[in-house]
């Protein structure tokens, strides 16, 4: 008989049978395989016991092809034996072009007699990409775990975020929340009917009184995350935990505009596709992640590593050098990177051999762990562990707050349940049934799965073109992106729940560090101590897993921007004038008009030049204005609190700047890490020289 060929026979059976060569090693990887997925709707018996279990089977060549015998009489043979057998597992597609496509019939044939005449091959192969057995891959355990870490992670953000809230968005805080609001608020009465409130500030702060919208919030947001960590109502949990953090991050920028922010939010989204519909999440009854929600996860880790490796080699800085390239990134990673630990000192004594060997692994672990994420069983758990790996390496090296340890949890969903299996030495089972539920809610999630994995593998694409193009600016030949294209961004951007990532574009060679003093009666100046960020040299830089401290991160931002500001005098000078305008007049940005930097001598300057000359300069003007406003209207708001006296954001201090001050001195400092010799014999962690082209008086009298 041809091999494939399907045969009508007397011989029927309630239960299709399923033939194969039990002595094959190859053949019980398969059958093992199918009798897992089969359930009991097809039985398996090997050709040495057929005539034992069946006596009336036809003769047949059992120990060159597997054969089918369906309910409906048909014998099938080969490949289309197989294909037969998933069909009645309900999958049904293949053998539908099995039997309308000769081509594909007949590529089907070769293929299954190429396997056939090589099974001792194909079983070493098989065994190296799946291992001991190609079981179908389970998430029950991990899918589990991801739910109870996810809602850990979320807690410790939201917990993180309120102890410094009251300083950074509070009443009396830097940026007040509310203040924004009312500016939004009256942007959209000037131009009724063009743009929702919504639109601009997707938070649910809207519905909130003045002064408790913040902490019921965080309060919510909390209990929520709490819930989902214990595997309580976790969709309804994740739901709310997100509402209530874009609600927060909508209010709080630059405060909340991190890449960890963003990727929590992206998380909780994607989840909800992933964690069970259910009233209770218990490890004992935990259901398989539906496919979709897993690959959003996969998908999701994968576009956060590969960016962050492929960004490193399209981007370049001002002058055309990458340090990613030529391997010498780590000599300034370690002490210019926002805020080191104690660790990252002796990270940076090691030699430079060590950082470029390391440098290596880092692109490994960025641009090619990445893809076996897509690779058989084997290689996905190298991707799961050699990630884990890198991220704790990270922690070690450096503060990131909650991020690695949420990208962590992203690697978890890796790891299928043969392996945890292998972990807890079987004190769980290594098979676990498959569930074929079909209820109106895992219908409902399976169209808002299909629509979100659509929608964010369209943006990912985008994303990682435009990382691809890097610094170089797009080709003149280049289209304009559809309609469509810059709607599905504008809303990804609006809720940060498709977003592009790539930390360390270009790596900083330098290390500025703003210090602020203050003086009030002609005493002593007074420096104001940050808990994490470098002031002191003989301080030792702290490790604060899994806290993220705000105001000392966007230190380290505003640093970099005024050593940018350098090189050009008149920006550096507006820079000040804006400074010192914004800290004494103490204005918010409803207040803040051009005419308020326009200074008396300016006027009369100004009254000797044309009107060419004179529009040329205010323009000029409120270009840098607009920039700073941007850039840096939180540090100004920051020092006017200072120079008030703000007990909630003196609270984000470690020690320094008490009483009202008369005047308040900011200066910039090049900081980098002693070496080892001088570290060891003057125990100072940190060397500083000033930067004499800042330094400046804000009088406040």
């Amino acid at each position: 008989m041809r091999l494939g060929k399907r045969n009508p026979s007397k011989f029927r059976l309630k239960t299709p049978l399923l033939v194969w060569d039990g002595e094959c090693g190859f053949c019980r990887l398969c059958t093992d395989r199918i009798q897992t997925l089969a359930q009991g709707r097809v039985e398996l018996v090997p050709y040495q016991d057929l005539a034992d279990k069946f006596p009336q089977v036809p003769e047949m060549d059992y120990d060159k092809s597997v054969v089918l015998f369906a309910t409906d009489g048909e014998t099938f043979t080969g490949a289309g034996a197989i294909y037969r057998t998933y069909m009645e597992l309900g999958h049904n597609w293949a053998f539908q072009c099995y039997s309308r496509f000769k081509w594909y019939a007949g590529l089907s044939e070769w293929c299954y007699r190429l396997i056939a005449d090589n099974r001792r091959l194909f079983s070493r192969l098989t065994k190296i990409f799946w291992g001991s057995n190609i079981l179908p891959d389970t998430y029950r355990i991990s899918g589990w775990l991801f739910g109870r870490l996810l809602g850990l992670i979320t807690l410790i953000a939201f917990l993180s975020f309120w102890s410094q809230a009251d300083g950074l968005i509070g009443s009396s805080g830097i940026i007040p929340y509310q203040d924004d609001l009312d500016h939004v608020e009256r942007i959209i009465q000037s131009q009724p009917g063009e743009i929702s409130k919504w639109s601009l500030r997707p938070t649910l702060l809207w519905l909130f009184d003045n002064g408790t919208g913040m902490h019921t919030l965080f309060l919510i947001g909390t209990l929520a995350a709490l819930l989902l960590t214990i595997g309580i109502l976790p969709h309804i949990a994740i739901i709310v935990s997100w509402a209530c953090y874009i609600s927060l991050a909508s209010v709080a920028e630059p405060f909340m505009n991190f890449q960890w922010d963003a990727l929590l939010l992206e998380t909780l989204f994607l989840s909800l596709f992933l964690v069970p519909w259910s009233y209770q999440d218990q490890p004992k009854y935990a259901p398989e992640p539906y496919f979709l929600g897993r690959w959003l996860v996969w998908l999701l880790l994968f576009k956060l590593m590969f960016e962050s490796g492929l960004v490193k080699f399209t981007y370049f800085s001002a002058d055309g050098s990458n340090t990613w390239s030529d391997l010498t990134a780590l000599e300034y990673h370690y002490w210019t990177q926002p805020i080191p630990s104690w660790i990252s000192w002796y990270f940076h004594q090691l030699p430079s051999w060590i950082d470029k060997v390391s440098l290596v692994l880092t692109y490994l672990c960025e641009l090619g762990l990445p893809f076996f994420i897509f690779l058989p069983r084997r290689f996905r758990r190298l991707s799961c562990l050699g990630l884990i790996v890198f991220q704790v390496l990270i922690i070690l090296t450096g503060n990131y707050g909650f991020f690695n340890l949420l990208t962590i949890v992203l690697c978890i969903m890796l790891a299928d349940d043969q392996w945890f299996s292998n972990l807890f030495q079987d004190r769980i089972g290594t098979r676990t049934s498959i569930s074929h539920r079909s209820s109106m809610n895992d219908r409902a999630r399976r169209v808002l799965a299909g629509l979100a994995t659509i929608c964010f593998c369209w943006t990912m694409l985008i994303y990682l073109d435009r990382d691809w193009q890097g610094s170089s600016p797009p080709a003149p030949s280049s289209s304009a992106p559809s309609v469509i294209t810059q709607s599905l961004i504008q809303t990804a951007q609006l809720t940060r729940s498709m977003n592009a990532y790539g930390l360390f574009r270009v790596m900083t060679i330098t290390r500025p560090e703003i210090i602020i003093e203050s003086r009030s009666d002609n005493e002593e100046w007074n420096p104001i101590l940050f808990k994490y960020k470098p002031v002191e040299l003989e301080s030792p830089p702290r490790f604060f897993l899994p806290h993220m401290p705000r105001l000392d991160w966007q230190c380290w931002f505003e640093a970099l921007f005024i050593e940018r500001l350098l090189s050009n005098p008149f920006a550096l000078s507006v820079y000040l004038r804006f400074l010192d305008v914004m800290v004494r007049s103490d204005l918010n940005i409803s207040q803040i008009q051009l005419d308020n930097f326009i200074l008396e001598k300016d006027r009369e300057v100004l009254r000797t030049l044309g009107r060419a000359d004179q529009q040329r300069y205010i323009q000029n003007l409120q270009i840098h204005i607009n920039n700073y406003m941007n850039r840096s209207y939180w540090f100004a708001r920051f020092l006017a609190a200072v120079a008030r006296s703000e007990d909630s954001v003196h609270d984000l201090f470690s020690t320094g700047g008490t009483g009202s001050p008369d005047k308040i001195k900011v200066s910039l400092y090049q900081y980098s890490f002693t070496n080892a010799d001088a570290g060891w014999e003057s125990g100072a962690w940190w060397q500083r020289e000033p930067v004499e082209e800042f330094s400046f008086i804000i009088d406040l009298e």
